[in-house]
């Protein structure tokens, strides 16, 4: 239900949504004619991940991704703007960095994006919106390079853009 675990909740409700996704993907990336139509190998192993939003569902995903499922977060937009790394941005020093700093830009080894919006249209094979409603719209869909899209946030998709996805 959502409750504190003092007063009758579970515990790893607090990672509950990002595993979540994190499931949802692996379920996906083992359906071999699914990959194939994707030109994808199956497995989650070595694939290039962008996520939207280091909050509680965003950070969640993504350290799944990375460390259960062996996936490269190469890309990580927030509100102040993004980072970019093809070798793979370690997500809980990513973190831990914007605790400290208050921002995730200026990353030791990333490449600052100014605007985080342009992070979602950077190469990768999974991309993981879990922030913000109305992030992938007409106007950027196009430029949309993943083949995968899991969404994390509500309604991160517009009707608009799910069309032109598909």
């Amino acid at each position: 239900t959502g409750k504190p675990v003092g007063q009758g909740g579970i515990r790893g409700r607090k990672e509950a949504t990002g595993l979540g996704v994190y499931y949802g993907i692996r379920e996906a990336l083992c359906l071999p004619e699914l990959m194939k139509e994707f030109g994808l190998s199956t497995g989650f192993d070595g694939k290039r991940v962008i996520v939207q939003g280091l909050g509680n569902v965003g950070y969640h995903s993504a350290l799944f991704c990375q460390t259960e499922g062996n996936a490269v977060i190469v890309g990580i937009a927030e509100r102040e703007g993004g980072i970019y790394n093809a070798d793979g941005l370690d997500v809980v020093s990513v973190f831990k960095h914007r605790t400290e700093t208050g921002s995730i830009l200026n990353f030791p080894g990333a490449t600052n994006v100014p605007n985080p919006a342009a992070v979602l249209e950077m190469d990768c094979d999974i991309l993981i919106p879990a922030a913000l409603e109305n992030q992938i719209h007409e106007g950027n869909a196009p430029n949309i390079k993943a083949k995968i899209i899991a969404e994390g946030a509500n309604g991160p998709v517009t009707k608009e853009a799910e069309q032109i996805l598909n």
